[in-house]
């Protein structure tokens, strides 16, 4: 299956969903900060931001994102069986998603509009790189709520290679039904029968 670019880029947005929270503490006002935690909840206040609409729509949009990309996970039928010879957990390729983190404790701010051009420009390449290399779905947010990515030996068919693979659950041996997205597999990690 080829994740069209509509989802892709929905899917990869929600990946910046924390980038999106960074960024929207680092634009609470300094009068906000200065005032320190409240500790009455009665005279509590929301924390004034210096650039509302961008904190807010960053916020907003990647979490809608986010709740997307669950809902295409949750709503994948799988289908193709594969038979797996044997599976290895392997770290996260974490390194494109890490770039931008790094990027915004480096001065992005959102009053300054060049930066949040450069910003998007930034996010733009890195989601072309990521959707022709067809490593969308290896998204490392899904880390958090349980996914783990694996390396497989498997045959598929009559063939055997090596794959990479999202699991809810570790893959021993055995057969498996799973959905294929852009080369690279995805599974509840149940067992199914031969």
């Amino acid at each position: 299956m080829q994740f069209r670019l509509v989802p892709a880029l929905l899917v990869f947005l929600g990946s910046y969903f924390p980038l999106a929270l960074i960024l929207a503490l680092q634009d609470v006002s300094q009068q906000a900060w200065a005032a320190g935690l409240c500790t009455d909840w009665s005279m509590c206040t929301f924390p004034k931001f210096d650039h509302p609409w961008l904190s807010g729509l960053g916020i907003v949009t990647t979490g809608l994102c986010l709740l997307l990309t669950f809902m295409v996970v949750s709503k994948l039928r799988y289908k193709y069986p594969i038979k797996i010879l044997d599976s290895k957990p392997i770290p996260s390729e974490l390194i494109s998603y890490s770039f931008p983190y790094i990027v915004s404790f480096m001065g992005v701010d959102y009053g300054s509009l060049g930066k949040i051009a450069g910003l998007v420009a930034f996010l733009s390449w890195l989601f072309l790189i990521t959707y022709k290399a067809g490593q969308i779905i290896m998204n490392p947010i899904l880390l958090v709520f349980g996914w783990n990515l694996y390396e497989l030996r498997v045959i598929v068919g009559k063939h055997e290679r090596t794959s990479k693979c999202l699991s809810k659950k570790i893959l021993p041996p055995g057969r498996y039904l799973c959905q294929e997205i852009q080369g690279n597999y995805i599974t509840d990690g149940e067992p199914c029968d031969d």
